[in-house]
């Protein structure tokens, strides 16, 4: 059975973080020795229903999984990932809001009232690009018994530490008061997703499955075309060509992102 940390009465307050039920699963099929019955997950209570449906979710071979933490680029390699899937459809990915084409399957854990996002998953067709944040042991175990292509992205813990603190200060799901509380609660495992080196590590260790393919926010930044390259071999989609590649670094720019109102 899967437990979460039990926070203590005074984070749970400040927080909105809370002791989560217990879920069935024994972490089967993954490709990584651990005790994953004993292995917790910091989410608030909103998440319980969110689990139930997750765990439970139907998963299609041709699916393709973006999974980091929060705050490592998921937007970023979303984006990518759903272009070299979809032909570099760049008007629709400038006219359909990213959430409607790639669902972010944690999202109505952080707000009840956004649209469900695996029954959203159901109406998309193959191949579907989806989002979470979610560790090992909390993803679809079909997912695992299948083999579906998963893509983490990690980055450095510091810029992470300071970007998750602006981010769930904005969301509200962490009221403290200042950078250095939070990067306190982080490391005591004590904001969402965490504890965040297990999160990292885990699928760390298994970047050598032929189902995983495993990079860096860091190395997207230095070269992003030995990024889409690899990305392009690991999908099995072709190699772009020069011009291909320049536009799809031009929509994939920081300005171009940031400016976006399908991506935000």
């Amino acid at each position: 059975m899967l437990r979460s940390r039990p926070l203590d009465t005074e984070t749970a307050k400040k927080r909105q973080l809370f002791q989560m039920k217990q879920f069935a699963t024994e972490g089967l099929n993954i490709p990584l020795k651990k005790n994953w019955s004993e292995s917790w997950c910091t989410l608030s209570q909103e998440f319980d229903k969110v689990l139930v449906e997750l765990l439970d979710m139907e998963v299609r071979p041709e699916d393709v999984f973006i999974i980091t933490f929060i705050k490592c680029g998921t937007t970023w390699m979303q984006e990518a990932v759903w272009l070299l899937l979809n032909n570099l459809d760049f008007e629709k990915s400038k006219n359909v809001h990213i959430w409607d084409r790639s669902p972010f399957l944690d999202n109505h854990g952080f707000n009840v009232t956004a649209p469900n996002a695996i029954k959203l998953c159901k109406t998309l067709s193959s191949p579907r690009v989806i989002k979470t944040h979610m560790p090992p042991n909390l993803l679809p175990p079909q997912l695992w018994k299948n083999k579906t292509k998963i893509i983490y992205v990690a980055r450095n813990c510091k810029d992470v530490v300071i970007s998750s603190y602006h981010f769930t200060k904005k969301l509200g799901s962490w009221r403290g008061s200042s950078l250095e509380e939070f990067a306190q609660d982080f490391m005591n495992n004590e904001v969402m997703y965490t504890s965040f080196w297990s999160h990292v590590v885990d699928y760390w260790k298994m970047r050598q499955e032929p189902f995983v393919f495993f990079t860096t926010y860091e190395e997207m930044q230095r070269d992003l075309p030995a990024v889409i390259r690899e990305l392009c071999q690991f999908l099995g989609r072709p190699q772009l060509t020069n011009l291909e590649m320049e536009n799809i670094k031009i929509h994939l720019s920081f300005d171009k992102m940031k400016d976006s109102c399908v991506v935000a």
